[in-house]
């Protein structure tokens, strides 16, 4: 039942990230916050959760800089 909710809400995370017209920095944090939200409702351990948060949020700085090399 968790895992199974856990799913879904993950799911719908991703699905809003899709449905965006752009994919700008409100988005990612939006989904994130959703991602991180339902991780830690399931239990997951919170050190994992902040480590998943600023893993996502090193990549995305990288990216960013590749792309727009200011």
């Amino acid at each position: 039942m968790v895992l199974a909710d856990l799913g879904r809400k993950i799911t719908s995370a991703l699905k809003s990230l899709s449905n965006a017209t752009i994919i700008n920095e409100e988005v990612l944090n939006g989904m994130l916050k959703d991602i991180c939200a339902a991780l830690l409702e399931a239990d997951v351990n919170i050190r994992l959760v902040k480590q998943l948060r600023e893993n996502v949020r090193y990549c995305k700085a990288k990216c960013t800089l590749k792309i727009c090399p200011a």
